[in-house]
């Protein structure tokens, strides 16, 4: 009889997904799980899915990642987003393990065609088992763990398993029970991977269940309503690209304007109104040319001087009015604002469509604002129904991250013409949006030697921010940032170890696991959102008590966070480590990597080398007579 097991969405979405082996049910079985099924979601943009996977799968070089090059990302119809339902599995390995102790012989039916009885052929009484232990290679091939034959003769259903009493794999035995003879485990060479040398294809033997024999990938994004993107997007992007940037910098022209306002009409209504001809205007010319007044030739150059002018008419829009003020406030030319466009959309949209709650707004605030600003904070502001989707789009074996191992999509979907799937849920969750202030991070860089040059804009405030939206263009966030980007370096560490001492502290005090929240960086705005990723129903509402009743001890538990269990060793190393700044891979997208304490308390970076400043403390010193929270 078919046999069913109910799993969580986010379960799936984290771990059980395609070419995984899971323990079946209460321990009936191991399975492999073949493919997911389930329904396409069409309020979900797969052109911005696709293009946040691309911007993340840069960190590998394209021959880690070779079905998911930039050439095929380049194009969406080669995927599919599947919101998963249910999943089809295949029994596997087909190699069982006899556990009558006198026995334990290991039967392989992977090429037999049919299952092996419940007892073991070979001594009559042992229950036959499948063999728990998997061969993994990093280039995510997984094949089940064979005995091997025996130079007696014997061939290999003679061969017993002995663990020896161990639980490492490299103190186990092959043993014919014909000879005695006992051998090594020696897991093989990839037989995929030809074309490696000799010694890169040895395989591994794991535990089907170890983490190492599988790691997905998966990003986050803010869920734009399809129907609003697509309006807003079908605009030129740069006008829709200043309209946001507008609206985020509050340039006095885009207030009590909407974005769709701003952005003007799309390129073929507006090319359309372009070039029309008033009907009055084209009647009287008309009746000139046949009353003889002028020539066909001067009723064309008329036309021409009509349609010339519209046209001007058409490009001093409000858009183009918009466009120049943000550049001439920020002094930032329109193309690197280009380049920031979604990231810039991302931060506008929760203000323009949730309902949000800043802390200067909550009653009894004088404290939680004293602390924010003691902390360099610009804003912290409570957002209710935050939107977000997790796309889950690959996994690798044996190693996690960047050029470690390969970088693989999930199997083609026959059912939905070889697409390749994306596994997608979104979710609405309360989040806490946290901003750094630009004069007090271009101030902290100063005085640590660094010498950001700010663009010369009319309005110098403006200038600041926009110096922040050109530092980050065409920076790589998830490889280790080098010494001679030291500017990119120290912003983006300062800003990524607030966040996981913010997430940690806020996980602490609202009595969640540290995986129940996760984090979402946008470095352009000096912001980071925290969230509960809803992988556990205790999630519900736990920020919005937090921001309700705690801010004063959460922000004082962040600007406490000086020592870790580790120290002296953790902070003269790099002030970096599990104990003190890292998160789960579920909560943090950057890999844990560009992470130190030195940067918030001062210490010693192992890139840019002692942090004479740190930013607390910096800013303590700079608001000195601050009063007390």
């Amino acid at each position: 009889m078919p046999y069913t097991m109910s799993r969580g969405k986010n379960q799936v979405l984290y771990g059980l997904l395609p070419e995984r082996t899971v323990d079946f049910g209460r321990g009936v079985a191991i399975a492999r799980i073949v493919s997911l099924d389930g329904i396409v979601p069409g309020e979900i943009s797969k052109e911005a899915v696709i293009r946040r996977i691309a911007s993340e799968v840069r960190a590998w070089r394209e021959e880690w990642r070779p079905a998911l090059r930039n050439t095929a990302l380049a194009d969406p119809s080669r995927f599919e987003l599947v919101d998963p339902e249910t999943a089809r599995c295949d029994l596997f390995p087909l190699v069982f393990w006899c556990r009558n102790p006198g026995c334990e012989r290991v039967l392989d039916y992977t090429d037999a065609g049919r299952l092996p009885p419940r007892t073991c052929p070979e001594c009559g009484s042992g229950q036959l088992v499948q063999l728990r232990f998997v061969r993994i290679h990093k280039c995510g091939a997984l094949l089940p763990l064979r005995p091997p034959s025996c130079s007696c003769g014997a061939g290999n259903n003679r061969m017993a398993l002995d663990t020896r009493e161990s639980l490492r794999i490299r103190d186990f035995r092959w043993v014919c029970r014909q000879c005695r003879r006992a051998q090594q485990i020696f897991p093989g060479y990839c037989s995929i991977c030809s074309s490696l040398p000799r010694e890169e294809r040895i395989m591994e033997v794991q535990l089907h269940r170890a983490g190492k024999t599988y790691y997905p990938y998966y990003t986050t994004l803010l869920n734009i309503p399809q129907a609003d993107m697509q309006s807003l997007l079908s605009r030129p992007e740069m006008a829709w690209t200043m309209a946001v940037a507008a609206k985020l910098l509050g340039i006095p022209e885009a207030q009590d304007r909407s974005l769709l306002d701003l952005a003007g009409r799309p390129d073929q209504e507006r090319v359309g109104q372009q070039r029309t001809v008033p009907v009055d205007v084209l009647a009287e010319l008309t009746e000139k040319f046949q009353q003889g007044e002028m020539t066909a030739q001067e009723m064309a150059d008329r036309l021409a001087v009509i349609t010339d002018e519209a046209q001007a008419r058409g490009l001093a829009n409000p858009c183009e009015q918009i466009s120049q003020a943000v550049v001439e406030r920020t002094g930032l030319g329109v193309e690197a604002w280009r380049k920031a466009n979604y990231e810039l959309l991302e931060s506008l949209m929760p203000t323009e469509t949730l309902t949000t709650q800043d802390v200067y707004d909550l009653p009894e605030s004088d404290i939680g604002r004293r602390l924010a600003g003691r902390l360099g904070l610009a804003e912290l502001r409570l957002l209710s129904d935050f939107p977000i989707t997790t796309a889950t789009y690959g996994y690798s074996r044996s190693e996690c991250g960047p050029n470690a191992a390969r970088l693989n999509p999930f199997p083609p979907d026959r059912r939905r013409g070889g697409r390749l799937p994306i596994y997608v849920q979104k979710v609405q969750a309360d989040a806490l949006r946290i901003r750094l202030a630009p004069d007090c991070v271009l101030d902290w860089m100063r005085a640590n030697g660094l010498s950001p040059t700010v663009p010369s804009g009319s309005d110098h405030v403006l200038a600041q921010q926009a110096y922040f939206i050109d530092l980050f263009t065409d920076a790589e966030l998830r490889a280790t940032l080098p010494a001679n980007e030291a500017e990119v370096r120290a912003v983006f560490c300062l800003l990524h170890t607030f966040s996981h001492l913010c997430l940690k502290q806020a996980a602490l005090l609202a009595g969640l696991e540290r995986t129940s929240l996760s984090e979402y960086i946008l470095p352009r705005r000096l912001e980071f959102i925290l969230y509960a990723n809803h992988r556990q129903n205790a999630t519900i509402g736990a920020l919005t008590a937090l921001f309700e009743q705690a801010v004063p001890e959460w922000l004082r538990a962040v600007g406490d966070s000086r020592r870790c269990v580790y120290d002296p060793v953790c902070t003269e190393k790099d002030g970096n480590c599990h104990a003190c700044t890292h998160l789960a891979e579920t909560s943090c997208r950057f890999f844990n990597l560009n992470l130190s304490r030195s940067f918030l308390f001062g210490g010693n970076d192992q890139i840019l080398g002692n942090i004479a400043n740190g930013y607390f403390d910096f800013v303590r010193d700079r608001n000195t007579g601050a009063p007390e929270g």
